[in-house]
């Protein structure tokens, strides 16, 4: 669910779920690297997917 203020712009709650869901896939990949369960060449395909659809730089695993 998206929140925004009348201009249309995100509130802080809304930014503060996203930086709380990004920090849970990070360290959700970080413990599938950790177990061998994908390899590195594996997450940083993972991210530069992600990267393609949302924008940004990716980062290297």
């Amino acid at each position: 669910m998206m929140i925004v203020n009348a201009e249309g712009e995100d509130t802080g709650s809304e930014r503060a779920e996203i930086h709380f869901l990004s920090a849970l896939v990070d360290e959700l990949m970080r413990k599938l690297l950790a177990a061998g369960v994908m390899t590195q060449a594996e997450l940083n395909e993972v991210e530069a997917a992600a990267v393609k659809r949302v924008g940004g730089i990716p980062r290297a695993w």
